[in-house]
């Protein structure tokens, strides 16, 4: 799964594609999930390619870390439910990712 809303960050590069790359619970405190932002769907998939054939890439992430409320029943379903609750991902169309 996969996020898309344009978004231009305050570099003036502007992101379409957004995915939840990690999650990480901090028991009783909080959840943090980290989502990557990509310039399209085409250089995300420009990185799998290259990742899984060993070659160079040239791919623009832009990477950011949330603090979500701790649950420690949060799977990767309820993580971008709860991304698309922030002002900067509101109206996010959810993608199917491939791969």
């Amino acid at each position: 799964m996969a996020l898309f809303k344009q978004l231009e960050l305050p570099s003036g590069i502007t992101v379409g594609y957004h995915r939840i790359v990690s999650m990480n619970i901090i028991t009783n405190v909080a959840n943090l999930i980290e989502v990557a932002s990509y310039t399209s769907e085409a250089k995300r998939t420009e990185e799998q390619v290259a990742i899984k054939s060993n070659v160079p890439m040239d791919v623009f992430i832009h990477t950011s870390v949330y603090e979500a409320p701790f649950d420690q029943s949060m799977t990767i379903e309820s993580a971008y439910d709860w991304v698309k609750t922030l002002s900067d991902f509101e109206g996010a169309e959810d993608v199917r990712e491939d791969g």
